[in-house]
């Protein structure tokens, strides 16, 4: 279970830091994609590379389809999620207000 929590914890609360800093400190919008497009391609790599070294660790064939959730899959949700949640905090906070006076 701690080790659960720690696949899921570490990834979200980096995506999180991560995205909101971006978008904190960039002023072109252009950058502010910077975040996601590494993370997605760093997904990428990560299940890519499990799936070529699966057969030469374990004797042929593809990998078992829980291995590829497990470990590049549930991080990365975790990570998009927290990329969300660090977009959706800087948009809370730095979101020009308008104020009625009635």
């Amino acid at each position: 279970m701690p080790i659960l929590l720690i696949i899921c914890l570490i990834p979200l609360l980096l995506g999180l830091i991560a995205e909101y800093l971006v978008c904190r400190r960039t002023k072109k919008r252009l950058l502010r994609l910077l975040p996601p497009l590494v993370s997605l391609l760093l997904t990428a790599g990560v299940a890519a590379w499990r799936w070529a070294v699966w057969p030469a660790e374990h004797g042929g064939g593809s990998p078992p389809i829980e291995t590829m959730i497990l470990i590049p899959g549930l991080p990365a949700c975790a990570l998009f999620l927290g990329l969300l949640l660090g977009w959706r905090l800087w948009r809370r906070l730095w979101r020009p207000r308008i104020i009625r006076e009635d």
